[in-house]
């Protein structure tokens, strides 16, 4: 025995009469919107043009025999707080990027980064050349 099922039709909606209707209602609020005038004229005062301060970036550099460099400056380990602690005194960032030699041994990776937070660095940047 076979037994025979309804068939339900299908329910689609056209989006159509939709779409009509949102836009003629974009277009009139788009014609009715009224833009203010300033109620008042004012001269407002200028200033002058200054340019503006890229605060620079402390690059701490360190090659594989372990050498230290400060923005170009090199220094020892032994002076590489107080060298810093007084370079970040003058920073408004309290930020360094960090940038070592790929074949650097990572104890002066750590030291330094230890160092620099020591110091009083905020923020610490790894800079790693991008592959190509």
């Amino acid at each position: 025995m076979e037994l025979i099922r309804a068939k339900k039709p299908k329910l689609s909606i056209d989006l159509a009469p939709l779409i009509d209707v949102v836009f003629q209602l974009l277009v009139f609020f788009m014609l009715t919107a009224t833009f203010t005038n300033p109620s008042m004229k004012m001269l407002l005062p200028g200033a002058q043009a200054n340019e503006p301060r890229t605060p620079q970036n402390i690059v701490i550099s360190i090659n594989k025999e372990g050498e230290i460099a400060i923005n170009t400056q090199k220094t020892s380990l032994a002076n590489f707080p107080a060298d810093l602690k007084q370079i970040l005194d003058q920073s408004e960032k309290k930020s360094v990027h960090v940038r070592g030699d790929k074949d650097m041994p990572y104890k002066y990776f750590v030291e330094v980064m230890d160092l620099a937070k020591q110091a009083g660095a905020l923020q610490i940047n790894i800079v790693h050349q991008k592959k190509e």
